[in-house]
């Protein structure tokens, strides 16, 4: 994020209308450009790629199910962003392969040794994107500010969705070194609702077992004991979605987890729940999300205030990551949320963001983590 940065919304997924965007924030002093573009357009893979491929300058981004220019929700079009800046965009690819990862990362320390940010994203379904993070951690420590989520298709299906001078990738991660501060807050409202329940079986993203029975027995039982809902009524998402799982944090806070699918006995989540934590059934609330929003900018406003000691410099430029989760679970309720944090925040020349498949940032505590059903807001 960059006080200079511009935008351009275009409602035509062409290669002729991104190229005059382009063109026009080249004008603009643009040097590097982030692009995020809605899963709705069915954009031309092959043809996007061979132009992606051809720029001169440096490109990042991903393909989501829903972007945000200002306070409004865009299911079609595409946000072309210009920054003055030349950044550099380190892409990290096959994440499955935790080896690989490590060896990619070493090899960016002089990349990110002098960088204030380091703005990540992730093909959300990878399935490795805990160690992925543990990892940059490794290199990062708690030196620069990370913040991030995950492209990717509502459908759940991985396919290619980054965004990148070497075309639309897959399995994969796009690290770009910021020399500014990004100021960040992050909220997501969910509550207790019972537990705690151990988890004693798991692997990766698929929790197996809690309290030594299938994970599905337990999570049903509890979600139909608080709810008049029933899983053989209903498709499973459609309950899943109001009732995440958390698992209590270093900070005091639930690192909430989504559970998105059942697989026989088990639940698959977007983010790994390890064997021996403790988690909590969530419940949410539309007046407790839309708050805990307003929240996040408001901790954003805090934090760029406190660095800053008193000295008055309005931030010019937000950036918002939202999960798609809270965006199915409000519904029509979701523009109160872009409403809230349009409220908290002070006026800005550039409001860009998207819906994501988890969100990662740099908590108060100094660790990267991989959130769900949360909402982050960046500022410069």
């Amino acid at each position: 994020m960059n006080s200079g940065q511009q935008a351009v919304y275009l409602e035509s997924a062409t290669i002729e209308a991104l190229r005059g965007a382009i063109d026009t924030l080249r004008k603009t002093s643009a040097r590097s450009l982030m692009i995020f573009a809605c899963e709705g357009d069915n954009w031309a893979i092959r043809e996007l790629e061979t132009y992606l491929r051809s720029l001169d300058l440096p490109v990042f981004g991903g393909i989501f199910p829903s972007i945000i220019h200002g306070s409004t929700l865009h299911r079609n079009g595409t946000l072309v962003i210009g920054f003055p800046l030349t950044l550099e965009v380190a892409v990290i690819s096959r994440l499955r392969d935790q080896p690989g990862i490590d060896r990619q990362l070493r090899r960016l320390g002089k990349t990110l040794a002098d960088c204030r940010s380091v703005f990540v994203l992730v093909d959300g379904l990878s399935t490795n994107l805990e160690s992925f993070i543990e990892s940059l951690f490794g290199v990062l420590g708690a030196r620069a500010a990370v913040m991030g989520g995950g492209a990717g298709y509502l459908d759940l299906l991985q396919r290619p969705c980054l965004l990148s001078n070497q075309g639309v990738i897959v399995d994969s991660a796009l690290l770009v070194a910021l020399p500014m501060r990004v100021d960040r807050g992050i909220g997501h409202g969910w509550q207790m609702l019972s537990g705690p329940f151990l988890v004693t079986r798991s692997n990766g993203n698929v929790l197996e077992e809690l309290n030594y029975r299938p994970a599905i027995e337990i999570y049903q039982q509890e979600v139909e004991a608080h709810s008049t809902s029933r899983f053989s009524q209903t498709d499973f998402f459609s309950i899943s979605k109001t009732y995440p799982l958390g698992i209590e944090s270093i900070d005091g806070d639930f690192l909430v987890r989504d559970p998105i699918k059942q697989v026989g006995g088990a639940l698959i989540c977007v983010g790994e729940l390890p064997e021996n934590a403790t988690v909590y059934l969530l419940k949410g609330e539309a007046s407790a999300l839309v708050a805990a929003a307003a929240q996040a900018a408001t901790s954003a406003l805090a934090m760029r205030e406190t660095r800053l000691r008193g000295v008055s410099a309005a931030p010019k430029a937000a950036i918002i990551f939202d999960c798609i989760s809270r965006a199915l679970f409000l519904d029509e309720g979701f523009s109160d949320e872009l409403r809230a944090i349009e409220r908290a925040l002070p006026p800005m020349d550039c409001v860009v963001g998207a819906l994501t498949i988890g969100e990662i940032v740099s908590s108060r505590s100094g660790l990267i983590e991989l959130m769900n059903k949360s909402i982050l807001v960046g500022l410069s």
